[in-house]
Protein backbone atom coordinates (compact mmCIF):
# COMPACT_ATOMS: atom_id res chain seq x y z
CA UNK A 1 0.00 0.00 0.00
CA UNK A 2 2.85 2.15 0.93
CA UNK A 3 4.53 1.36 -2.23
CA UNK A 4 1.60 2.18 -4.29
CA UNK A 5 1.24 5.89 -2.44
CA UNK A 6 4.79 6.34 -2.95
CA UNK A 7 4.40 5.43 -7.36
CA UNK A 8 1.36 7.94 -7.16
CA UNK A 9 3.36 10.46 -5.68
CA UNK A 10 5.83 10.18 -8.57
CA UNK A 11 3.49 10.62 -10.74
CA UNK A 12 1.95 13.65 -9.53
CA UNK A 13 5.18 15.61 -9.08
CA UNK A 14 6.53 14.73 -12.66
CA UNK A 15 2.75 16.07 -14.36
CA UNK A 16 3.19 18.99 -12.09
CA UNK A 17 6.65 19.48 -13.28
CA UNK A 18 5.57 18.96 -16.73
CA UNK A 19 3.08 21.88 -16.09
CA UNK A 20 5.61 24.32 -14.77
CA UNK A 21 7.98 24.22 -17.48
CA UNK A 22 4.63 24.43 -20.14
CA UNK A 23 3.56 27.45 -18.31
CA UNK A 24 8.02 28.97 -18.31
CA UNK A 25 8.03 28.39 -21.89
CA UNK A 26 4.99 29.83 -22.72
CA UNK A 27 5.96 33.13 -20.85
CA UNK A 28 9.43 32.93 -22.22
CA UNK A 29 8.06 32.82 -25.61
CA UNK A 30 5.02 35.66 -25.11
CA UNK A 31 8.02 38.09 -23.83
CA UNK A 32 10.23 36.91 -27.08
CA UNK A 33 7.68 38.18 -29.37
CA UNK A 34 6.87 41.18 -27.45
CA UNK A 35 11.01 42.39 -27.08
CA UNK A 36 11.36 41.76 -30.99
CA UNK A 37 7.83 43.55 -31.50
CA UNK A 38 8.70 46.21 -29.81
CA UNK A 39 12.07 46.65 -30.99
CA UNK A 40 10.87 46.36 -34.40
CA UNK A 41 8.72 48.82 -34.19
CA UNK A 42 10.95 51.37 -32.44
CA UNK A 43 13.43 50.86 -35.54
CA UNK A 44 14.23 52.87 -38.30
CA UNK A 45 15.74 49.96 -39.72
CA UNK A 46 13.72 47.49 -41.47
CA UNK A 47 13.52 44.53 -43.21
CA UNK A 48 15.07 42.16 -45.89
CA UNK A 49 13.61 42.41 -49.22
CA UNK A 50 13.86 38.87 -49.92
CA UNK A 51 10.15 38.52 -48.14
CA UNK A 52 11.38 36.50 -45.54
CA UNK A 53 10.21 39.55 -43.23
CA UNK A 54 7.49 42.36 -43.66
CA UNK A 55 8.29 45.81 -44.98
CA UNK A 56 7.30 48.04 -41.93
CA UNK A 57 8.79 51.62 -43.25
CA UNK A 58 7.43 53.25 -45.80
CA UNK A 59 8.02 56.42 -47.34
CA UNK A 60 5.69 59.56 -45.82
CA UNK A 61 4.83 63.15 -45.93
CA UNK A 62 5.59 65.76 -43.60
CA UNK A 63 2.17 67.01 -42.66
CA UNK A 64 1.67 70.56 -41.28
CA UNK A 65 0.65 70.77 -37.97
CA UNK A 66 2.25 72.63 -34.76
CA UNK A 67 5.47 71.28 -34.65
CA UNK A 68 6.15 71.41 -38.30
CA UNK A 69 4.71 74.40 -39.43
CA UNK A 70 8.19 76.66 -39.03
CA UNK A 71 9.64 74.56 -41.13
CA UNK A 72 7.05 75.21 -43.81
CA UNK A 73 8.06 78.57 -43.67
CA UNK A 74 11.19 77.88 -45.08
CA UNK A 75 9.26 77.49 -48.36
CA UNK A 76 7.30 80.44 -48.34
CA UNK A 77 4.36 79.19 -50.45
CA UNK A 78 3.29 82.52 -53.25
CA UNK A 79 -0.12 81.91 -50.75
CA UNK A 80 2.17 83.46 -47.59
CA UNK A 81 3.68 86.45 -49.45
CA UNK A 82 1.75 89.27 -48.81
CA UNK A 83 2.01 92.86 -49.52
CA UNK A 84 3.03 94.53 -45.71
CA UNK A 85 4.01 98.05 -44.98
CA UNK A 86 5.71 98.48 -48.17
CA UNK A 87 5.23 102.10 -48.94
CA UNK A 88 2.68 102.87 -46.26
CA UNK A 89 3.83 106.35 -44.85
CA UNK A 90 1.61 109.78 -44.72
CA UNK A 91 1.71 112.54 -47.25
CA UNK A 92 4.45 113.95 -45.07
CA UNK A 93 7.39 112.53 -46.56
CA UNK A 94 7.88 111.53 -50.61
CA UNK A 95 9.29 107.84 -51.45
CA UNK A 96 12.29 108.86 -53.45
CA UNK A 97 13.56 105.64 -54.30
CA UNK A 98 14.61 101.91 -52.96
CA UNK A 99 17.31 99.32 -52.75
CA UNK A 100 16.14 96.40 -52.83
CA UNK A 101 17.68 92.50 -52.34
CA UNK A 102 16.26 89.22 -52.91
CA UNK A 103 17.13 86.06 -52.46
CA UNK A 104 15.94 83.71 -54.96
CA UNK A 105 13.22 81.80 -55.56
CA UNK A 106 12.68 78.37 -54.67
CA UNK A 107 15.28 75.63 -56.59
CA UNK A 108 16.28 72.17 -56.77
CA UNK A 109 18.42 70.80 -54.26
CA UNK A 110 22.17 71.30 -54.75
CA UNK A 111 23.12 67.75 -54.12
CA UNK A 112 21.93 64.43 -55.55
CA UNK A 113 19.36 63.10 -53.82
CA UNK A 114 17.06 60.36 -54.15
CA UNK A 115 13.90 60.27 -55.58
CA UNK A 116 14.47 63.40 -57.56
CA UNK A 117 12.85 62.18 -60.81
CA UNK A 118 9.31 61.98 -58.59
CA UNK A 119 9.42 65.27 -57.25
CA UNK A 120 6.86 67.70 -58.69
CA UNK A 121 8.35 71.35 -58.67
CA UNK A 122 5.42 72.99 -60.23
CA UNK A 123 4.04 75.52 -58.75
CA UNK A 124 0.06 75.13 -58.34
CA UNK A 125 -1.51 79.08 -58.41
CA UNK A 126 -4.63 78.07 -58.97
CA UNK A 127 -5.69 79.49 -55.52
CA UNK A 128 -4.51 83.09 -56.47
CA UNK A 129 -6.08 83.97 -59.58
CA UNK A 130 -3.96 87.21 -60.40
CA UNK A 131 -0.91 85.54 -59.95
CA UNK A 132 -2.07 82.23 -62.14
CA UNK A 133 -2.97 85.23 -65.02
CA UNK A 134 0.13 86.74 -64.33
CA UNK A 135 1.95 83.29 -65.08
CA UNK A 136 0.15 82.53 -68.06
CA UNK A 137 1.15 86.16 -69.37
CA UNK A 138 4.78 86.02 -68.10
CA UNK A 139 4.89 82.63 -70.46
CA UNK A 140 3.68 84.31 -73.29
CA UNK A 141 6.27 87.62 -73.20
CA UNK A 142 8.77 84.77 -73.05
CA UNK A 143 8.00 83.01 -75.97
CA UNK A 144 7.47 86.22 -78.14
CA UNK A 145 10.27 88.57 -76.87
CA UNK A 146 12.80 86.90 -77.81
CA UNK A 147 11.51 86.14 -82.14
CA UNK A 148 9.92 90.10 -82.43
CA UNK A 149 13.14 92.08 -80.85
CA UNK A 150 15.85 89.81 -80.42
CA UNK A 151 18.48 92.68 -80.31
CA UNK A 152 16.47 94.67 -77.49
CA UNK A 153 16.23 91.51 -75.06
CA UNK A 154 19.31 90.30 -75.94
CA UNK A 155 20.94 94.50 -74.52
CA UNK A 156 18.46 93.74 -71.22
CA UNK A 157 20.16 90.45 -70.59
CA UNK A 158 23.71 91.85 -71.52
CA UNK A 159 26.24 89.25 -70.26
CA UNK A 160 23.29 86.47 -69.23
CA UNK A 161 22.22 86.51 -72.44
CA UNK A 162 21.72 82.97 -73.79
CA UNK A 163 20.08 82.43 -70.28
CA UNK A 164 17.26 80.48 -70.21
CA UNK A 165 14.46 82.29 -68.64
CA UNK A 166 12.70 78.50 -67.88
CA UNK A 167 12.97 75.11 -66.46
CA UNK A 168 13.10 72.82 -69.15
CA UNK A 169 9.53 71.53 -68.22
CA UNK A 170 7.48 73.15 -65.32
CA UNK A 171 7.96 70.10 -63.03
CA UNK A 172 11.91 70.05 -63.12
CA UNK A 173 13.11 69.84 -59.99
CA UNK A 174 17.00 70.33 -61.02
CA UNK A 175 20.38 70.48 -59.16
CA UNK A 176 20.18 74.05 -58.48
CA UNK A 177 17.95 75.14 -60.92
CA UNK A 178 14.86 77.88 -60.24
CA UNK A 179 11.71 75.78 -60.20
CA UNK A 180 8.15 77.04 -61.64
CA UNK A 181 7.20 77.27 -58.07
CA UNK A 182 10.11 79.88 -57.61
CA UNK A 183 9.53 81.92 -60.83
CA UNK A 184 5.78 82.25 -58.94
CA UNK A 185 6.99 83.36 -55.44
CA UNK A 186 9.11 86.13 -57.38
CA UNK A 187 6.36 87.29 -59.78
CA UNK A 188 3.92 86.84 -57.10
CA UNK A 189 7.08 89.29 -55.15
CA UNK A 190 6.65 91.66 -58.07
CA UNK A 191 2.75 91.77 -57.76
CA UNK A 192 2.94 93.22 -54.08
CA UNK A 193 6.17 95.61 -54.87
CA UNK A 194 4.16 96.91 -57.81
CA UNK A 195 1.25 97.86 -55.71
CA UNK A 196 3.39 99.69 -53.24
CA UNK A 197 6.02 101.64 -55.09
CA UNK A 198 4.52 101.57 -58.94
CA UNK A 199 2.59 105.29 -58.54
CA UNK A 200 4.32 106.36 -56.02
CA UNK A 201 7.72 106.17 -58.12
CA UNK A 202 6.03 107.26 -60.90
CA UNK A 203 7.32 104.71 -63.16
CA UNK A 204 4.02 104.57 -65.19
CA UNK A 205 3.75 106.15 -69.08
CA UNK A 206 6.46 104.47 -70.51
CA UNK A 207 8.65 107.22 -68.86
CA UNK A 208 11.41 104.22 -67.37
CA UNK A 209 15.02 105.23 -68.79
CA UNK A 210 18.05 103.19 -68.37
CA UNK A 211 19.03 105.49 -65.06
CA UNK A 212 15.48 104.98 -63.18
CA UNK A 213 16.34 101.16 -62.83
CA UNK A 214 19.37 99.39 -62.22
CA UNK A 215 19.54 95.22 -61.88
CA UNK A 216 22.38 93.37 -60.70
CA UNK A 217 22.41 89.28 -60.16
CA UNK A 218 24.95 86.70 -59.77
CA UNK A 219 26.21 84.11 -62.51
CA UNK A 220 23.51 81.49 -61.47
CA UNK A 221 20.37 80.92 -63.49
CA UNK A 222 18.32 80.74 -60.82
CA UNK A 223 19.35 84.61 -59.60
CA UNK A 224 18.84 86.18 -62.78
CA UNK A 225 15.64 83.93 -63.90
CA UNK A 226 14.64 85.25 -60.43
CA UNK A 227 15.22 89.05 -61.64
CA UNK A 228 13.76 88.94 -64.73
CA UNK A 229 10.50 87.32 -63.09
CA UNK A 230 10.15 90.13 -60.41
CA UNK A 231 11.01 93.32 -63.02
CA UNK A 232 7.98 91.47 -64.98
CA UNK A 233 5.37 91.63 -62.47
CA UNK A 234 6.61 95.27 -60.96
CA UNK A 235 6.77 96.86 -64.92
CA UNK A 236 4.11 94.56 -65.99
CA UNK A 237 2.09 97.48 -67.44
CA UNK A 238 4.64 98.24 -70.38
CA UNK A 239 7.11 95.32 -69.73
CA UNK A 240 8.53 95.24 -72.77
CA UNK A 241 8.94 98.77 -73.25
CA UNK A 242 10.47 99.34 -69.94
CA UNK A 243 13.30 95.91 -69.96
CA UNK A 244 14.29 97.12 -72.92
CA UNK A 245 16.05 100.43 -71.33
CA UNK A 246 17.47 98.41 -68.46
CA UNK A 247 20.79 96.46 -68.49
CA UNK A 248 21.17 93.81 -65.97
CA UNK A 249 24.52 94.13 -64.24
CA UNK A 250 27.12 90.83 -63.34
CA UNK A 251 28.66 90.27 -59.67
CA UNK A 252 30.95 88.08 -59.32
CA UNK A 253 30.56 87.88 -55.79
CA UNK A 254 27.81 86.54 -53.48
CA UNK A 255 28.44 89.64 -51.24
CA UNK A 256 28.60 92.46 -54.53
CA UNK A 257 31.59 93.56 -52.46
CA UNK A 258 32.75 95.35 -56.08
CA UNK A 259 36.24 96.20 -55.82
CA UNK A 260 36.01 95.79 -52.06
CA UNK A 261 36.09 91.75 -51.66
CA UNK A 262 39.56 90.36 -51.69
CA UNK A 263 40.13 90.29 -47.86
CA UNK A 264 42.72 87.81 -45.91
CA UNK A 265 41.05 88.23 -42.07
CA UNK A 266 37.77 87.97 -43.59
CA UNK A 267 39.20 84.09 -44.49
CA UNK A 268 40.50 83.57 -41.14
CA UNK A 269 37.23 84.56 -39.15
CA UNK A 270 35.27 82.30 -41.34
CA UNK A 271 37.68 79.49 -40.83
CA UNK A 272 36.91 80.32 -36.95
CA UNK A 273 33.36 80.59 -37.63
CA UNK A 274 32.92 76.78 -38.97
CA UNK A 275 34.88 75.54 -35.58
CA UNK A 276 32.69 76.80 -33.94
CA UNK A 277 29.94 75.13 -35.75
CA UNK A 278 31.70 71.85 -35.61
CA UNK A 279 31.83 72.53 -31.63
CA UNK A 280 28.40 73.06 -31.49
CA UNK A 281 27.73 69.86 -33.36
CA UNK A 282 29.99 67.96 -31.56
CA UNK A 283 28.42 68.69 -27.94
CA UNK A 284 24.80 67.31 -29.39
CA UNK A 285 25.94 63.46 -30.31
CA UNK A 286 22.23 62.45 -30.72
CA UNK A 287 22.11 64.75 -33.47
CA UNK A 288 24.84 63.52 -35.42
CA UNK A 289 24.07 60.27 -35.24
CA UNK A 290 20.42 61.73 -36.53
CA UNK A 291 21.92 63.24 -39.51
CA UNK A 292 24.36 60.61 -40.28
CA UNK A 293 21.01 58.02 -40.40
CA UNK A 294 19.17 60.46 -42.26
CA UNK A 295 21.99 61.57 -45.01
CA UNK A 296 22.28 57.95 -45.80
CA UNK A 297 18.33 57.77 -46.84
CA UNK A 298 18.77 61.24 -48.56
CA UNK A 299 21.74 61.14 -50.20
CA UNK A 300 22.50 59.34 -53.13
CA UNK A 301 26.69 60.13 -53.65
CA UNK A 302 28.68 57.79 -51.00
CA UNK A 303 30.61 60.87 -49.86
CA UNK A 304 27.26 62.76 -49.15
CA UNK A 305 25.10 60.26 -47.81
CA UNK A 306 28.10 59.54 -45.11
CA UNK A 307 28.43 62.90 -44.29
CA UNK A 308 27.39 65.18 -40.99
CA UNK A 309 26.31 68.48 -42.31
CA UNK A 310 23.05 69.73 -40.71
CA UNK A 311 22.79 72.94 -43.52
CA UNK A 312 22.96 70.38 -46.26
CA UNK A 313 21.06 68.04 -45.29
CA UNK A 314 18.24 70.46 -44.12
CA UNK A 315 18.62 72.17 -47.43
CA UNK A 316 18.07 68.62 -49.43
CA UNK A 317 14.96 67.93 -47.09
CA UNK A 318 13.40 71.28 -48.29
CA UNK A 319 13.20 69.63 -51.70
CA UNK A 320 10.92 67.21 -50.29
CA UNK A 321 8.81 69.43 -47.91
CA UNK A 322 8.03 72.35 -50.12
CA UNK A 323 6.38 70.27 -52.66
CA UNK A 324 4.68 67.63 -51.12
CA UNK A 325 6.95 64.69 -51.98
CA UNK A 326 7.12 61.58 -49.82
CA UNK A 327 10.32 61.80 -47.45
CA UNK A 328 13.36 59.40 -48.78
CA UNK A 329 13.76 55.64 -47.97
CA UNK A 330 16.91 53.52 -49.40
CA UNK A 331 17.43 49.62 -49.49
CA UNK A 332 20.10 48.11 -48.54
CA UNK A 333 21.09 44.60 -48.38
CA UNK A 334 19.33 43.70 -45.19
CA UNK A 335 17.55 47.03 -43.85
CA UNK A 336 15.44 49.75 -45.18
CA UNK A 337 15.77 53.34 -43.65
CA UNK A 338 12.99 56.05 -43.51
CA UNK A 339 13.37 59.19 -43.40
CA UNK A 340 10.63 60.28 -40.41
CA UNK A 341 8.79 63.39 -39.04
CA UNK A 342 10.73 62.97 -36.13
CA UNK A 343 14.21 63.21 -37.86
CA UNK A 344 13.17 66.61 -39.87
CA UNK A 345 11.85 67.80 -37.10
CA UNK A 346 14.92 67.48 -34.62
CA UNK A 347 16.96 68.38 -37.70
CA UNK A 348 15.06 71.87 -37.52
CA UNK A 349 14.98 72.58 -34.12
CA UNK A 350 19.01 71.85 -34.02
CA UNK A 351 19.71 74.48 -36.94
CA UNK A 352 17.18 76.40 -35.00
CA UNK A 353 19.36 76.74 -32.12
CA UNK A 354 22.65 76.74 -33.83
CA UNK A 355 21.46 79.86 -35.89
CA UNK A 356 20.84 81.41 -32.37
CA UNK A 357 24.06 80.49 -31.17
CA UNK A 358 25.81 82.24 -34.13
CA UNK A 359 23.76 85.02 -33.98
CA UNK A 360 26.00 85.63 -30.73
CA UNK A 361 29.67 84.47 -32.64
CA UNK A 362 31.81 87.27 -32.53
CA UNK A 363 34.17 85.62 -35.66
CA UNK A 364 30.92 85.33 -37.49
CA UNK A 365 29.80 89.23 -37.40
CA UNK A 366 33.92 89.78 -38.26
CA UNK A 367 33.65 87.83 -41.02
CA UNK A 368 30.09 89.43 -42.36
CA UNK A 369 31.23 93.01 -41.69
CA UNK A 370 34.35 92.48 -44.10
CA UNK A 371 32.42 90.47 -46.50
CA UNK A 372 29.90 93.42 -46.55
CA UNK A 373 31.60 96.51 -46.64
CA UNK A 374 31.86 96.80 -50.61
CA UNK A 375 27.87 95.93 -50.38
CA UNK A 376 27.32 98.59 -47.62
CA UNK A 377 29.50 101.44 -49.86
CA UNK A 378 27.41 101.29 -53.24
CA UNK A 379 24.08 101.32 -51.13
CA UNK A 380 25.30 104.76 -49.86
CA UNK A 381 26.56 105.73 -53.31
CA UNK A 382 22.86 104.63 -54.67
CA UNK A 383 21.07 106.49 -51.39
CA UNK A 384 23.21 109.82 -51.88
CA UNK A 385 22.39 109.60 -55.93
CA UNK A 386 19.14 109.13 -55.17
CA UNK A 387 19.03 112.35 -53.17
CA UNK A 388 20.97 114.73 -55.47
CA UNK A 389 19.53 113.41 -58.56
CA UNK A 390 16.74 111.43 -57.76
CA UNK A 391 17.58 108.61 -59.49
CA UNK A 392 17.86 105.55 -59.70
CA UNK A 393 14.14 104.93 -58.34
CA UNK A 394 14.68 101.32 -58.24
CA UNK A 395 18.31 99.25 -57.55
CA UNK A 396 17.59 95.33 -57.56
CA UNK A 397 20.10 93.28 -56.05
CA UNK A 398 19.16 89.21 -56.66
CA UNK A 399 21.34 87.25 -54.87
CA UNK A 400 21.68 84.40 -52.17
CA UNK A 401 20.56 84.06 -48.74
CA UNK A 402 24.28 84.90 -48.13
CA UNK A 403 23.57 88.07 -49.73
CA UNK A 404 20.65 89.10 -46.94
CA UNK A 405 22.73 87.58 -44.36
CA UNK A 406 25.87 89.93 -44.82
CA UNK A 407 23.95 93.14 -45.21
CA UNK A 408 21.90 92.18 -41.87
CA UNK A 409 25.16 92.02 -40.31
CA UNK A 410 26.83 95.02 -41.67
CA UNK A 411 23.82 96.82 -40.39
CA UNK A 412 23.88 95.16 -36.97
CA UNK A 413 20.19 93.52 -37.65
CA UNK A 414 20.30 90.11 -35.75
CA UNK A 415 16.78 87.86 -36.87
CA UNK A 416 16.54 84.56 -38.19
CA UNK A 417 14.41 86.46 -40.64
CA UNK A 418 17.83 87.19 -41.68
CA UNK A 419 20.43 84.32 -40.42
CA UNK A 420 18.66 81.56 -42.77
CA UNK A 421 16.32 83.85 -44.93
CA UNK A 422 13.62 81.28 -46.66
CA UNK A 423 13.17 81.56 -50.44
CA UNK A 424 12.40 85.02 -52.34
CA UNK A 425 13.41 86.82 -49.11
CA UNK A 426 13.09 90.61 -49.98
CA UNK A 427 15.13 93.19 -48.01
CA UNK A 428 14.40 96.36 -49.05
CA UNK A 429 15.89 99.89 -47.98
CA UNK A 430 13.42 103.13 -48.48
CA UNK A 431 14.88 106.18 -48.81
CA UNK A 432 12.24 109.16 -48.14
CA UNK A 433 12.52 113.36 -48.21
CA UNK A 434 10.20 115.80 -45.83
CA UNK A 435 8.03 117.54 -48.23
CA UNK A 436 8.95 121.22 -47.88
CA UNK A 437 8.04 124.13 -49.68
CA UNK A 438 12.16 125.21 -49.77
CA UNK A 439 13.14 123.27 -52.32
CA UNK A 440 16.90 123.29 -51.81
CA UNK A 441 16.99 119.94 -49.60
CA UNK A 442 19.54 119.52 -47.36
CA UNK A 443 20.89 116.61 -46.33
CA UNK A 444 18.99 116.52 -42.94
CA UNK A 445 15.73 115.86 -44.86
CA UNK A 446 16.21 112.69 -46.19
CA UNK A 447 15.01 109.74 -44.15
CA UNK A 448 15.21 105.60 -44.67
CA UNK A 449 13.98 102.67 -43.48
CA UNK A 450 14.77 99.01 -43.79
CA UNK A 451 12.16 96.32 -44.31
CA UNK A 452 12.45 92.66 -44.35
CA UNK A 453 9.88 90.52 -45.75
CA UNK A 454 7.78 93.50 -45.59
CA UNK A 455 8.34 94.08 -41.55
CA UNK A 456 10.46 97.38 -40.46
CA UNK A 457 13.31 96.23 -38.83
CA UNK A 458 14.87 100.10 -39.04
CA UNK A 459 14.87 100.39 -34.75
CA UNK A 460 16.76 96.99 -34.85
CA UNK A 461 19.77 98.84 -36.57
CA UNK A 462 21.87 100.05 -33.61
CA UNK A 463 23.05 103.19 -35.15
CA UNK A 464 19.43 103.95 -35.63
CA UNK A 465 17.73 103.61 -32.29
CA UNK A 466 19.33 106.66 -30.56
CA UNK A 467 19.12 108.71 -33.75
CA UNK A 468 17.01 111.85 -34.53
CA UNK A 469 14.67 109.63 -35.83
CA UNK A 470 11.55 110.99 -37.88
CA UNK A 471 8.23 109.73 -36.77
CA UNK A 472 5.77 108.85 -39.86
CA UNK A 473 2.21 107.31 -39.71
CA UNK A 474 0.77 104.59 -41.57
CA UNK A 475 -2.93 103.10 -41.80
CA UNK A 476 -3.41 99.51 -41.25
CA UNK A 477 -6.15 98.54 -43.19
CA UNK A 478 -8.21 94.95 -42.85
CA UNK A 479 -11.37 93.40 -43.06
CA UNK A 480 -13.08 95.82 -41.10
CA UNK A 481 -11.26 98.28 -39.61
CA UNK A 482 -8.65 100.80 -40.12
CA UNK A 483 -5.53 101.50 -37.27
CA UNK A 484 -2.90 104.24 -37.33
CA UNK A 485 0.04 102.99 -36.90
CA UNK A 486 3.86 104.88 -36.36
CA UNK A 487 6.87 104.32 -38.32
CA UNK A 488 10.21 105.41 -36.98
CA UNK A 489 12.52 106.59 -39.82
CA UNK A 490 16.48 106.58 -39.63
CA UNK A 491 18.80 110.05 -40.85
CA UNK A 492 20.37 109.31 -43.44
CA UNK A 493 23.34 110.81 -41.89
CA UNK A 494 23.42 107.82 -39.54
CA UNK A 495 24.65 105.41 -42.11
CA UNK A 496 26.91 107.13 -43.83
CA UNK A 497 28.68 108.51 -40.46
CA UNK A 498 28.48 104.13 -39.84
CA UNK A 499 30.20 103.44 -42.69
CA UNK A 500 33.32 106.18 -43.02
CA UNK A 501 33.68 106.92 -38.75
CA UNK A 502 32.56 103.59 -37.02
CA UNK A 503 32.45 100.52 -39.34
CA UNK A 504 36.00 99.34 -38.52
CA UNK A 505 36.34 99.76 -34.98
CA UNK A 506 34.98 95.78 -34.07
CA UNK A 507 39.00 95.66 -36.01
CA UNK A 508 40.78 98.39 -33.81
CA UNK A 509 41.39 100.15 -37.63
CA UNK A 510 39.88 102.91 -39.66
CA UNK A 511 40.04 101.39 -43.30
CA UNK A 512 39.32 98.16 -44.93
CA UNK A 513 42.97 97.53 -46.59
CA UNK A 514 43.90 97.49 -41.95
CA UNK A 515 40.74 95.82 -41.46
CA UNK A 516 41.60 92.84 -44.32
CA UNK A 517 45.73 92.77 -43.20
CA UNK A 518 46.41 89.38 -42.29
CA UNK A 519 49.62 89.99 -40.01
CA UNK A 520 46.72 92.27 -38.17
CA UNK A 521 45.61 90.52 -34.77
CA UNK A 522 42.03 91.78 -33.94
Amino acid sequence: MLAEMVRISYQHRAFYCYVILSVWIFLLVAGMYKYIGVDEKSSMQARTLNGDLLIKEYPRNLKSDIKTKKIFRFCNSPNDIKTEVEGKIDGSLTLGGIVMFIRHGDRGPLAHIRNISAVNCAGDFSTLPELENVYSNYLAFLQNVSSYSRTAWAQFLGPFHGFPMLPSNSKDCKIGQLTTLGIGQLLKTGIILRNAYYHKLNLGNGTISSKDVVVYSTRYRRTVQSAVALLYALLENDTFQNLAKITLQESQSYAFCNVDCVCPAAERFFKQHLKEMSDYLKSHPAVTDLIRQASSAVFEIPEQAQSVDPNTLRDAILTYVCHGASLPCVDFETQRICVKTEHVTGLFTYTEWEAKQLAKSNSRKKYGLLRAYGLLRSIVTYMLRIISEAKPKIVLYSGHDKTLEYLATALGIVSDKVTIPHYASRFIIEVYKINSKNEDHVASDFYFRVLINGKDFTQKIPFCRNANFYSATYVEHDDTNKTKKDSKLCPIETIIRHLHDDYFVPFNATNFKDACSARKHV
